[in-house]
């Protein structure tokens, strides 16, 4: 495809983790297009988003693409009195990586990391990869390791 790497990229490769690279034609946001432009089952194709909780903390969220995220429930994960999906403009800044392109790895600030707990379920997971366009497919437990994500549940 000849186009750069992504910082999530690059940052993966220096982990030794086996993961596969899925490029597709971006044509607008949201997992549901991303999950048919690669072929791939929704539920693997997740969402990572930015949750900006009460105190000015923030935290990615990983969430299948089948899935509604819920601020209620994610509250209650991490102990926060409320949150909410933080402005794009925010998200952007605090991880690096455009809307519609923000991989949980390498983001410019270091976030904790929560993951639907039924996703847990499955071997692999598929995540963006630092811009529109880039998917990267890696093994469940491998995502969770690097990320020291802690599941939660965090959708209805």
């Amino acid at each position: 495809m000849g186009m750069p790497e992504t910082i999530a990229i690059k940052w993966l490769r220096t982990t030794g983790v086996e993961f596969e690279e899925l490029p597709y034609e971006f044509t607008q946001i949201g997992a549901d297009h991303a999950a048919r432009a690669v072929n791939k089952p929704l539920e693997m194709v997740c969402k990572t988003l930015i949750v900006e909780a009460s105190g000015k903390h923030y935290y990615v969220a990983i969430v299948p693409g089948d899935q509604r995220f819920n601020p209620k429930l994610m509250a209650q994960v991490i102990g926060a009195k409320q949150a909410d999906i933080a402005d794009t403009r925010l998200a952007e800044k605090i991880t690096g990586y455009q809307v519609g392109g923000i991989s949980p790895f390498a983001t410019r600030r270091k976030l904790p990391v929560i993951i639907e707990e039924s996703l847990l379920a499955l071997e692999r997971i598929i995540v963006n990869a630092g811009r529109r366009g880039l998917l990267v497919e890696l093994n469940t437990e491998d995502l969770i390791r690097l990320l020291k994500a802690s599941p939660g549940a965090i959708c209805r």
